[in-house]
């Protein structure tokens, strides 16, 4: 038999008309979802609310053979596992129950991944993905035993080995949507370590020997189904779920985790012959039904954490929407950014965007401040206070030069040098008179390709006629630069921006792509916006893709282009190139249909 028919009669054994029950939910989501279940994953299998198997792929019985003859549609999973582990050979028993027990944990709920050995010698990572109300998906991915580790790099953290931030809003995502369903609620932590007020600021350790440090004080605090993630240098998250229904019974239970983190993480931290005392800055934010999305959650916590920062205070601070910026906080911010532009302290980090395929074909230029004290602030920190005042008009010119300068540098470059960068361009610069003739000064003097270089307007910089910025961007278009617009699909108004603006592309509203989900609360509105799109010709860019079943509705709807966390997260310019050639990007790519 060929490959070809191999595969195709395969597929009739474990293809859609098999698993009749799963129909519900490959009429929401599309075959799209398990074309990238296939690609993501070595093997997985589809559980219904009632944990009874629902269906499988080959990879999932490649992994685990001995289940061939008691896996069945519809019955438990954990039925089958133990049914196969009493029917082994006393010498295999051993191995296949501790194998049946990862199941439980996931299947409990009790954890949100496990790792474990085949008694082949493979190394599994398996993983537990609510999909909906209904349906969860245990996903299993091989670990790779030498050389290959772009896999592992892609998920993990190098020197703690704790999941990195894309990790980390995947598991967070997927515990929202499990609150939603159960009501119980969780907190997000954000950890970042300093020196005691008046002692030495350096420690003695290597930054590898200070995040490993951390990392296990962090790792002794917290249950085995939490998670704990290194995001940059001292700073850390830690994620826990299931605390309690009741929000005032999860604020003390989150209250009292952080006295154990104090207990723990405050003290000596020593190396060698030196040593120094640090203290834990912990911003909290809880998370529950109808929350918002991962990657706002994470944004409030480190809020919460910036404002102890701010004060010179330690402890934990909770997030509150009512906690805005002081008079004299907002004050103090804009002369530190003044000085931080004077000093060079602002750097482009850039988020990839990818084509259907999972083929890199743009990237996002987003603006950070590395802070010689507070280390690298996020935009959600100051740049509300940047676009109040005037600030943010040499900001956004030094963004484009960034970026200009970039793209002048990858010129030559075979892999990087046909990328567009996309730029961030605020209300007041919009507005400037003059804003046409900037640019041109800087593609002059840099030497860029202008039809590289995309201008990024934000709805919310719109007038209601739109009038008086049509003369500036038809003159940017005119050049060569092209432009796009933010936030599409989240106002009323845009079919008159389509047929009055001279856009190039468009990018869905982060707020409808994260109301995707087990409701599909924003599936109308998504589905006219793409629309909207194709009748105007426009490429149209699923933004804030943080989830499988976001990517998969998605594409079943007509989008053809993504960014998010669920894809990559933004990096300094020195990991693009190793993001292009990871040889985890094509674990995104959909099967050829």
């Amino acid at each position: 038999m060929s490959a070809t028919n191999e595969k195709s009669a395969r597929s009739e054994v474990h293809g859609q008309h098999s698993f009749p029950a799963a129909t519900s939910l490959v009429g929401v989501y599309g075959e799209q979802l398990f074309r990238i279940l296939e690609q993501t994953s070595s093997g997985y299998v589809l559980l219904d609310a009632q944990n009874r198997a629902q269906r499988w792929n080959d990879g999932y019985l490649q992994l685990f053979p001995w289940l061939a003859a008691t896996l069945k549609v519809g019955i438990p999973l954990q039925a089958a596992l133990q049914a196969a582990a009493t029917a082994a050979p006393a010498s295999a028993a051993p191995a296949l129950s501790h194998i049946a027990g990862s199941h439980q944990a996931l299947i409990a709920r009790q954890q949100a991944h496990a790792q474990f050995q085949l008694p082949n010698g493979r190394k599994l990572n398996l993983s537990a993905h609510a999909l909906s109300a209904n349906y969860t998906v245990l996903a299993c991915k091989e670990l790779q035993p030498h050389g290959n580790e772009a896999e592992s790099l892609s998920f993990f953290d190098v020197l703690t080995n704790l999941p990195n931030r894309r990790l980390l809003l995947d598991r967070l995502s997927q515990a929202m949507i499990q609150s939603e369903r159960t009501g119980w609620r969780g907190a997000l932590l954000t950890i970042d370590m300093g020196p005691v007020a008046g002692s030495s600021a350096t420690t003695g350790e290597s930054p590898a020997g200070l995040a490993q440090n951390i990392a296990q004080r962090l790792l002794a605090c917290v249950r085995s189904c939490d998670t704990v993630a290194r995001l940059d240098a001292t700073h850390f998250v830690i994620m826990v779920s299931d605390l309690s229904p009741d929000i005032e019974v999860t604020t003390v239970l989150v209250e009292r985790l952080g006295e154990r983190l104090q207990e723990s993480l405050n003290g000596s931290y020593q190396l060698g012959n030196k040593s120094a005392m640090l203290e834990a800055n912990i911003g909290a934010t809880l998370f529950g039904p109808h929350s918002r999305s991962a990657t706002e959650l994470l944004q409030q916590a480190e809020s919460a954490m910036y404002r102890l920062r701010d004060e010179e205070a330690r402890g934990l601070h909770f997030f509150s929407p009512e906690q805005r910026i002081q008079a004299n906080d907002r004050h103090r911010m804009e002369q530190e950014l003044h000085e931080a532009l004077r000093l060079g302290q602002f750097e482009l980090h850039y988020q990839a965007q990818y084509s259907v395929n999972g083929d890199v074909n743009g990237l996002e230029a987003l603006l950070r401040w590395r802070h010689p004290r507070r280390g690298l602030v996020p935009p959600s920190i100051f740049l509300s206070v940047a676009e109040e005042t005037d600030i943010i008009t040499p900001l956004g010119r030094w963004s484009i030069q960034a970026a200009c300068e970039q793209l002048a540098r990858w010129r030559a470059d075979l892999q990087l040098g046909k990328l567009p960068i996309c730029v961030n361009i605020s209300a007041r610069q919009l507005r400037q008179a003059d804003l046409a003739e900037q640019v041109q000064g800087i593609i002059s003097q840099t030497g860029a390709d202008p039809a590289l270089l995309l201008l990024e307007l934000s709805t919310q910089a719109l007038s209601p006629s739109h009038a008086d910025i049509v003369p500036t961007l038809t003159r940017l278009r005119t050049m060569g630069v092209g432009l796009s617009l933010d936030d599409f699909g989240g106002s009323f108004h845009m079919q008159q921006a389509l047929q009055q603006l001279p856009l190039n592309q468009l990018k869905l509203s982060q707020s409808l792509v994260q109301r995707l989900g087990p409701n599909n609360a924003a599936e109308a509105a998504v589905q006219a916006a793409i629309a909207l799109a194709a009748r105007h010709q426009m490429m149209i860019v699923g933004a804030g893709v943080e989830t499988l079943e976001q990517r998969a509705l998605l594409a079943q709807y007509g989008c053809e282009h993504f960014m998010g966390y669920l894809l990559s997260p933004p990096a300094p310019v020195s990991q693009i190139r190793s993001l292009l050639q990871r040889q985890a990007l094509s674990s995104l790519q959909e099967a050829a249909a």
